[in-house]
Protein backbone atom coordinates (compact mmCIF):
# COMPACT_ATOMS: atom_id res chain seq x y z
CA UNK A 1 0.00 0.00 0.00
CA UNK A 2 1.80 3.26 -0.85
CA UNK A 3 1.10 6.94 0.81
CA UNK A 4 -1.68 7.93 -0.72
CA UNK A 5 -3.40 4.70 0.23
CA UNK A 6 -2.47 5.07 3.30
CA UNK A 7 -3.96 8.10 3.97
CA UNK A 8 -7.32 7.12 2.35
CA UNK A 9 -7.34 4.16 4.68
CA UNK A 10 -7.10 6.65 7.41
CA UNK A 11 -9.56 8.71 6.07
CA UNK A 12 -12.13 6.32 5.95
CA UNK A 13 -11.12 4.91 9.90
CA UNK A 14 -11.69 8.39 10.98
CA UNK A 15 -15.18 8.21 9.84
CA UNK A 16 -15.76 6.49 12.95
CA UNK A 17 -15.97 10.38 14.85
CA UNK A 18 -19.65 9.89 13.91
CA UNK A 19 -19.92 8.07 16.96
CA UNK A 20 -17.98 9.67 18.76
CA UNK A 21 -19.49 13.13 18.08
CA UNK A 22 -23.05 11.75 19.09
CA UNK A 23 -21.81 10.50 22.49
CA UNK A 24 -20.45 13.76 23.21
CA UNK A 25 -23.30 15.83 21.83
CA UNK A 26 -25.95 13.47 23.46
CA UNK A 27 -23.80 14.08 26.98
CA UNK A 28 -24.83 17.70 26.82
CA UNK A 29 -28.73 17.00 26.72
CA UNK A 30 -30.79 18.28 29.68
CA UNK A 31 -34.02 17.03 28.56
CA UNK A 32 -34.43 12.54 28.35
CA UNK A 33 -32.74 10.77 25.52
CA UNK A 34 -33.34 7.54 23.96
CA UNK A 35 -31.35 5.54 21.62
CA UNK A 36 -34.86 3.67 20.72
CA UNK A 37 -37.09 6.83 20.02
CA UNK A 38 -34.79 10.20 19.07
CA UNK A 39 -33.93 10.05 15.53
CA UNK A 40 -29.88 10.91 14.92
CA UNK A 41 -31.23 14.62 13.64
CA UNK A 42 -32.61 15.18 16.96
CA UNK A 43 -28.68 15.83 18.23
CA UNK A 44 -28.69 18.37 15.05
CA UNK A 45 -31.65 20.55 15.59
CA UNK A 46 -30.52 24.37 16.11
CA UNK A 47 -33.69 25.04 17.53
CA UNK A 48 -35.24 23.41 20.89
CA UNK A 49 -39.11 22.18 20.23
CA UNK A 50 -41.61 19.27 19.92
CA UNK A 51 -40.83 15.75 18.98
CA UNK A 52 -43.50 13.48 17.35
CA UNK A 53 -42.41 10.11 17.21
CA UNK A 54 -40.78 9.79 20.46
CA UNK A 55 -43.20 7.96 23.08
CA UNK A 56 -42.09 9.48 26.52
CA UNK A 57 -40.43 12.38 25.07
CA UNK A 58 -41.63 15.70 24.39
CA UNK A 59 -38.74 17.80 23.48
CA UNK A 60 -35.54 17.89 21.67
CA UNK A 61 -32.86 20.54 22.80
CA UNK A 62 -29.49 19.94 21.39
CA UNK A 63 -27.02 22.63 22.62
CA UNK A 64 -24.14 21.35 21.34
CA UNK A 65 -25.81 20.70 17.97
CA UNK A 66 -23.12 22.44 15.49
CA UNK A 67 -20.94 19.53 16.91
CA UNK A 68 -23.26 16.78 15.29
CA UNK A 69 -23.94 19.00 12.35
CA UNK A 70 -19.79 19.53 11.81
CA UNK A 71 -19.67 15.90 12.24
CA UNK A 72 -21.89 14.61 9.99
CA UNK A 73 -20.37 17.35 6.93
CA UNK A 74 -16.92 16.30 7.96
CA UNK A 75 -18.29 12.54 6.82
CA UNK A 76 -18.80 14.04 3.34
CA UNK A 77 -15.83 14.89 2.78
CA UNK A 78 -14.01 11.57 4.75
CA UNK A 79 -16.18 9.58 2.74
CA UNK A 80 -14.93 10.43 -0.89
CA UNK A 81 -11.67 10.91 0.20
CA UNK A 82 -11.21 7.58 1.41
CA UNK A 83 -13.09 6.08 -1.75
CA UNK A 84 -10.70 8.15 -4.25
CA UNK A 85 -7.68 7.73 -2.87
CA UNK A 86 -8.22 3.66 -2.15
CA UNK A 87 -9.55 2.98 -5.00
CA UNK A 88 -6.15 1.17 -6.87
CA UNK A 89 -6.03 -0.83 -3.94
CA UNK A 90 -9.45 -2.50 -4.49
CA UNK A 91 -9.59 -5.59 -6.56
CA UNK A 92 -9.92 -4.02 -10.39
CA UNK A 93 -13.19 -4.43 -11.13
CA UNK A 94 -16.06 -2.18 -12.97
CA UNK A 95 -18.52 -3.95 -10.33
CA UNK A 96 -16.00 -2.28 -7.53
CA UNK A 97 -15.27 1.19 -9.66
CA UNK A 98 -19.21 1.60 -9.38
CA UNK A 99 -19.08 -0.15 -5.87
CA UNK A 100 -17.22 3.02 -4.76
CA UNK A 101 -18.79 5.89 -6.93
CA UNK A 102 -21.79 5.35 -5.36
CA UNK A 103 -20.50 5.34 -1.64
CA UNK A 104 -18.36 8.36 -2.84
CA UNK A 105 -21.66 10.31 -3.82
CA UNK A 106 -23.29 9.89 -0.59
CA UNK A 107 -20.88 13.32 0.44
CA UNK A 108 -23.86 15.66 -1.05
CA UNK A 109 -26.45 14.14 0.68
CA UNK A 110 -24.46 14.14 4.11
CA UNK A 111 -23.41 17.79 3.50
CA UNK A 112 -26.90 18.60 3.24
CA UNK A 113 -28.25 16.63 5.97
CA UNK A 114 -25.19 19.10 7.82
CA UNK A 115 -25.66 21.99 6.34
CA UNK A 116 -29.62 21.87 7.01
CA UNK A 117 -30.51 20.64 10.01
CA UNK A 118 -34.37 18.80 10.12
CA UNK A 119 -35.79 21.85 12.18
CA UNK A 120 -34.68 24.02 10.28
CA UNK A 121 -34.31 22.96 6.91
CA UNK A 122 -36.67 19.86 6.70
CA UNK A 123 -36.93 19.42 2.76
CA UNK A 124 -33.63 19.54 2.06
CA UNK A 125 -32.40 17.69 5.41
CA UNK A 126 -34.61 14.73 4.03
CA UNK A 127 -33.37 15.19 0.83
CA UNK A 128 -29.70 14.62 1.90
CA UNK A 129 -30.51 11.62 3.94
CA UNK A 130 -32.07 9.71 1.53
CA UNK A 131 -29.23 10.44 -1.04
CA UNK A 132 -26.92 8.46 1.58
CA UNK A 133 -29.54 6.04 2.01
CA UNK A 134 -30.38 5.30 -1.56
CA UNK A 135 -26.55 4.83 -2.63
CA UNK A 136 -24.61 4.10 0.64
CA UNK A 137 -26.24 0.43 1.31
CA UNK A 138 -26.41 -0.57 -1.98
CA UNK A 139 -22.63 0.58 -2.95
CA UNK A 140 -21.63 -1.50 0.26
CA UNK A 141 -23.69 -4.25 -1.65
CA UNK A 142 -22.24 -4.16 -4.68
CA UNK A 143 -18.31 -3.68 -3.41
CA UNK A 144 -19.48 -7.19 -1.59
CA UNK A 145 -20.07 -9.00 -4.54
CA UNK A 146 -16.78 -6.87 -6.89
CA UNK A 147 -14.78 -8.25 -3.80
CA UNK A 148 -15.80 -12.18 -3.55
CA UNK A 149 -13.41 -13.47 -5.51
CA UNK A 150 -10.22 -12.17 -4.01
CA UNK A 151 -11.32 -10.86 -0.97
CA UNK A 152 -14.06 -13.22 0.86
CA UNK A 153 -13.85 -11.87 4.14
CA UNK A 154 -14.43 -8.17 3.69
CA UNK A 155 -17.07 -9.55 1.39
CA UNK A 156 -19.06 -11.46 3.71
CA UNK A 157 -18.60 -8.38 5.80
CA UNK A 158 -19.77 -5.67 3.35
CA UNK A 159 -22.72 -7.94 2.78
CA UNK A 160 -24.12 -8.00 6.21
CA UNK A 161 -23.73 -4.96 6.60
CA UNK A 162 -25.16 -3.48 2.83
CA UNK A 163 -28.26 -5.84 3.33
CA UNK A 164 -28.65 -5.18 6.87
CA UNK A 165 -28.52 -1.28 6.06
CA UNK A 166 -31.31 -1.88 2.76
CA UNK A 167 -33.63 -3.97 5.52
CA UNK A 168 -33.02 -1.46 8.02
CA UNK A 169 -33.99 1.33 5.72
CA UNK A 170 -37.24 0.12 4.59
CA UNK A 171 -38.22 -1.24 7.70
CA UNK A 172 -37.49 2.72 8.80
CA UNK A 173 -39.98 3.79 5.96
CA UNK A 174 -42.56 1.88 7.11
CA UNK A 175 -42.35 2.87 10.66
CA UNK A 176 -41.97 -1.03 11.69
CA UNK A 177 -39.30 -0.88 14.44
CA UNK A 178 -39.19 -4.15 15.35
CA UNK A 179 -39.34 -3.57 19.53
CA UNK A 180 -36.09 -1.30 18.95
CA UNK A 181 -38.02 1.84 18.65
CA UNK A 182 -37.89 4.10 15.55
CA UNK A 183 -34.35 5.74 16.39
CA UNK A 184 -32.99 2.38 16.59
CA UNK A 185 -34.29 1.28 13.31
CA UNK A 186 -32.88 4.61 12.18
CA UNK A 187 -29.43 3.56 13.20
CA UNK A 188 -29.71 0.37 11.90
CA UNK A 189 -30.32 2.17 8.63
CA UNK A 190 -27.40 4.88 8.69
CA UNK A 191 -24.90 2.84 10.81
CA UNK A 192 -23.29 0.81 8.36
CA UNK A 193 -22.10 3.37 5.97
CA UNK A 194 -19.50 4.43 8.62
CA UNK A 195 -18.88 1.23 10.21
CA UNK A 196 -18.03 0.08 6.75
CA UNK A 197 -15.28 2.76 5.88
CA UNK A 198 -13.58 2.20 9.10
CA UNK A 199 -13.64 -1.48 8.82
CA UNK A 200 -11.82 -1.40 5.43
CA UNK A 201 -10.14 1.52 6.39
CA UNK A 202 -8.25 -0.61 9.13
CA UNK A 203 -8.24 -4.06 6.87
CA UNK A 204 -6.20 -1.95 4.29
CA UNK A 205 -3.77 -0.65 7.01
CA UNK A 206 -3.18 -4.23 8.25
CA UNK A 207 -2.39 -5.83 4.78
CA UNK A 208 0.18 -2.96 4.18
Amino acid sequence: MNRRESIGAFAWILTLQFFVAQGVVQYSWTTPFSLAHNMISDLARVTCGPLLRAPGIDVACSPWHAIMNASIILNGFLIPAGAYLTRRAWPAKRLMHVALLMIALTAPGHVAVGLFPSDTGPAMHMLGAGVILVLGNPGIVVAGLAMWSAMRGLAIGSLILGTGGIVGTLLFLNDVDLGIGLGGMERVAFYPLPLWCALMGAAHIRRK
